[in-house]
């Protein structure tokens, strides 16, 4: 990608996200009272503007990119058209209610039907996909009992608010739980050893402080972070922005021989690298790669899997970038 391919997907990346996050906004809001069709119009309106500006992005966007935003936007038309038939709906059975001629058989019919709508209506305020979580731990050992798994179907990963804690989600040697993950977030997590299998999506960072990380994804981002090892698998040029002292290696060959043969693992080189706050052609003083003098030794990741876990400090002494 060119340096102004680069800059302007930068700019757009921004600019989609924000947008998505008011329509959100002016959503939910829309569901706390009765849908009113001004409202619902201008969301639509506004949406399609949305649309035509990523077709006109896709020049220069990446594919895997073009992607994400598609879906991002497909979720948020079809909440506006939940929103729009439950609208519909409503004054339709408002009529039925006052008809003066009602015999036996419909004079119930408007009681049950006009408590659907509402049902609908409330329903919106569950989250459209379901997410796995970990947030507000400290001093802990954090593995795939620490959480709550949804019976079925694929889930994005959340953590946030995490400070001296190792999170193990590599399975064990006869499971395969790496599907579960289809996203990551993370936000505010310092002093942290992060490991995880290659998950199916994007991973988006924001707010690391002196922490380790191993992790498998399509596409990563990370923002406003510093002090962070990153030992990566990516099928994509991994991205940072208003970061500092970034270090990347790849994923340890130790931890992927536990993956199985069905896990793909992609190596990582210094031309991937993209420094969204240094689109210059120096350099950026931002990120290097780990060498392997500094990069963790296989008997110390095998022992952080397998050590004692009620010694969580210690293990992060020999994982952690020094001080």
């Amino acid at each position: 990608m060119s340096e102004s391919n680069q800059s302007l997907a930068q700019k757009f990346y921004a600019h989609f996200h924000a947008t998505r996050s008011e329509f959100q906004s002016r959503l939910e809001a829309v569901k706390a009272v009765a849908p009113a069709s001004g409202a619902l119009e201008q969301l639509s309106v506004d949406v399609a503007k949305l649309r035509k500006e990523l077709t006109d992005a896709t020049d220069y966007l990446p594919s895997y990119d073009q992607r994400q935003y598609e879906l991002h936007l497909k979720e948020i038309e079809e909440s506006l058209d939940r929103l729009r038939s439950a609208s519909t709906v409503k004054p339709k059975f408002a009529f039925k209610r006052k008809t003066p001629k009602a015999t036996g058989t419909p004079a119930p019919s408007p009681v049950s039907s006009s408590l659907t709508p509402a049902v609908s209506v409330s329903s919106e305020n569950e989250p459209t996909s379901r997410s796995l979580a970990l947030s507000g731990r400290s001093h802990a050992y954090l593995d795939f009992t620490s959480l709550h798994f949804p019976p079925s179907a694929a889930s994005d990963l959340t953590m946030s608010d995490l400070d001296h804690c190792i999170v193990n989600l590599l399975p064990l040697a006869n499971e395969s739980r790496s599907s579960l993950f289809t996203a990551l977030h993370v936000r505010n997590v310092r002093n942290c050893v992060i490991i995880l299998p290659p998950i199916d999506g994007s991973a988006l960072l924001h707010d690391l402080t002196r922490c380790t990380l191993v992790l498998g994804c399509h596409q990563y981002r990370m923002h406003t972070s510093t002090q962070v090892n990153v030992y990566l698998s990516v099928a994509s040029n991994p991205i940072i922005e208003h970061c500092s002292s970034i270090r990347f290696a790849g994923y340890p060959s130790c931890l992927a021989n536990r993956l199985g043969g069905g896990a793909s693992i992609s190596d990582i080189t210094p031309m991937m690298i993209q420094d969204f706050s240094h689109i210059r052609p120096t350099p950026s003083p931002n990120w290097a790669m780990l060498s392997r003098e500094r990069a963790v030794a296989d008997e110390d990741w095998l022992q952080a899997m397998h050590g004692e876990r009620n010694d969580v400090d210690t293990t992060l002494t020999r994982l952690l970038p020094s001080l």
